[in-house]
């Protein structure tokens, strides 16, 4: 476990300077109650498309998700939010939208096997379904007879979902390797493919931010099942270089890296399965 976390939580960085000198340097602050303010926005702006990672089974990425369409409804119109969930397992809830029929849906009603279908997602699509301006879909539609992989019908849904609402930003919420911008094994991941579309994409529009933490509890499965697991604190640069508990960094690279943005919470924690009190 130890070393998939570093593996994932690693960005390839390539700074004349220290890296820790350029978190110093350029960390936004981002308080605990996760709002986001006008500074935010001034890096958010000129985004087409945020993909958030998560280790699934956790809280905070959809915590972020929800605040950057907080802080882009301040700004813009109307904004769109995705996540990694099939289509048909949320039919109930798209027919007829509310909290009853969410309860309902074959996506949380079936067994939690791996994380995502607990209170963190129920929250945020709860949250989002309240918001007229929030545009919500669900692209994990994989097919085999459509698209050659999973990873490009998600794209295909990213795509379109812009073609639906070409004046709305896009947000999505999926495990961290989703929103790479390189490929994984060698196999193109739905980041990889909205950065190789320049048809649907300008030059610098995609942001895909990884979510860092020093410790805490996440509730998903490694390959043994659904686990709640632990992490142990474990000082790293993210940890040492400010004092913030919680912060964003933005930053690019000669050549793509996995991301271009971390998302930084000293903790972690674990998204509890589904209060019996929701159904």
């Amino acid at each position: 476990m130890k070393t998939l976390l570093m593996f994932l939580l690693v960005p390839a960085f390539s700074f004349a300077q220290g890296f820790g000198d350029y978190i110093a340097e350029n960390a936004k602050q981002v308080n605990e109650d996760f709002k986001l303010d006008s500074s935010h926005y001034e890096e958010f702006k000129n985004y087409s498309l945020i993909m958030v990672g998560e280790f699934h089974g956790t809280q905070e990425s959809a915590s972020l998700v929800k605040a950057i369409s907080a802080l882009i409804l301040q700004n813009e119109d109307t904004v769109s939010v995705g996540l990694e969930i099939p289509e048909n397992q949320m039919r109930q809830f798209m027919q007829t939208p509310n909290d009853s029929t969410l309860s309902l849906t074959d996506f949380f009603t079936k067994e939690n096997t791996d994380g995502r279908n607990g209170q963190a997602w129920y929250d945020l699509i709860s949250y989002c379904n309240s918001k007229p301006n929030i545009n919500l879909f669900f692209f994990d539609n994989f097919t085999s007879m459509e698209v050659q992989n999973r990873d490009s019908a998600m794209y295909l849904s990213v795509i379109n979902q812009m073609h639906k609402h070409p004046e709305s930003k896009v947000i999505t919420l999926s495990g961290s390797i989703h929103s790479w911008l390189v490929p994984f094994n060698n196999n193109p991941t739905m980041g990889n493919y909205c950065l190789n579309d320049s048809v649907n994409f300008s030059a610098n529009a995609i942001c895909s931010i990884n979510h860092v933490f020093s410790e805490g509890t996440m509730l998903n499965s490694v390959g043994n099942g659904l686990e709640l697991r632990t992490i142990e604190f474990e000082e790293s640069v993210y940890s040492q270089s400010v004092d913030y508990k919680n912060y964003l960094l933005f930053y690019e690279t000669a050549e793509p890296s996995q991301h271009n943005c971390i998302f930084y919470t000293k903790e972690v924690n674990h998204s509890p399965e589904i209060k019996q009190e929701t159904f």
